[in-house]
């Protein structure tokens, strides 16, 4: 079988990290790819630094004003040569051999058309392995998800930048939705899984930055859009699950951001039978008490412990 991957790496103004990014890419064990960095209008020194790059796998595309991260994602896809993309964002590392393990992946599970690994989390230099719902059991073992949803009601088994995703997934299911502009993996994720299982290495191959200041996970959500995932319920138990849990995350960043009249709105829309008794608790707690729990969190992961709700 050959398999050609093109690497998709949205780029805007991560110019501390992007060579780092590029750089765990190139040094792949499975050399059979192309990169395809879309730069979307950075305003730092990121596209010069990627320019002065000479590697013929590597091709630039411009944008000339910021469209957000969903469009870019669809440049890349549109702009693909290959069938299997890959997706990396520019503040993130693959180890050296994610590619290797993807098409090892695809050997195995020549009918599937979505493709993952396991991956790391870099907290300020301290590495977690995120404990997900998959049993100790599966460790290290090659598999089929037939229930996304069931076994990521916590701790995602997959992130953006570990996922290579079939030509023909975007054919049946769209593209990325370029209205949403927070948890638009998420909305990504509900239409993908609805339809595709996933084929999975339940091994770390990819490791993702968690601290990085200008990265979602870190900026404010004020002029974001959140997606509308209450479209999607109805279709299945454990969908209707995974949606209020994220209505419940999604809670959880609004209180974290202080806006307070959002997060009494959202949450009189979940459904308070997907959650257990701690996430109802912290999806009341009052702001300076939950404050406090953030701030306890934040200090036990410099301590290496990964506190959760989940």
């Amino acid at each position: 079988m050959c398999i050609k991957f093109s690497v998709v790496i949205p780029l805007y103004n991560k110019e501390s990290y992007v060579l780092k990014t590029l750089q765990s890419v190139i040094v792949q064990t499975y050399t059979d790819f192309e990169i395809i960095v879309i730069d979307d209008a950075s305003t730092d020194n990121s596209l010069e630094l990627v320019k002065q790059l000479e590697d013929t796998r590597i091709r630039i595309i411009e944008h000339k004003k910021n469209l957000g991260l969903s469009s870019t994602r669809n440049t890349g896809i549109n702009a693909a040569n290959n069938n299997y993309i890959a997706f990396l964002d520019a503040d993130d590392c693959w180890h050296h051999n994610f590619l290797e393990n993807i098409a090892l992946l695809i050997e195995k599970f020549p009918k599937q058309k979505v493709f993952a690994t396991h991956y790391k989390e870099n907290y300020n230099g301290t590495m977690f392995t995120p404990k997900t719902k998959l049993p100790p059991s599966k460790k290290g073992t090659f598999m089929v998800v037939d229930d996304f949803f069931k076994v990521n009601l916590g701790r995602l088994i997959l992130t953006q930048s570990c996922i290579v995703v079939n030509k023909h997934v975007f054919t049946t299911v769209g593209g990325y939705d370029e209205e949403v502009t927070f948890a638009e993996d998420i909305d990504f994720f509900i239409r993908c899984f609805s339809v595709f299982d996933l084929a999975y290495y339940n091994k770390e191959s990819h490791t993702q930055n968690t601290t990085v200041n200008n990265s979602l996970t870190q900026s404010s959500t004020a002029n974001k859009k959140y997606p509308n995932l209450k479209k999607y319920l109805g279709t299945s138990d454990t969908l209707d699950t995974f949606i209020n849990f994220y209505l419940y995350c999604f809670c959880q960043r609004l209180k974290t951001e202080k806006r307070i009249n959002a997060v009494r709105e959202l949450r009189t829309e979940i459904n308070l039978n997907s959650l257990n008794i701690v996430q109802i608790i912290l999806l009341y707690l009052p702001h300076p008490l939950y404050a406090l729990v953030v701030q306890a969190k934040s200090t036990l992961l410099k301590r290496g412990y990964q506190p959760s709700s989940f």
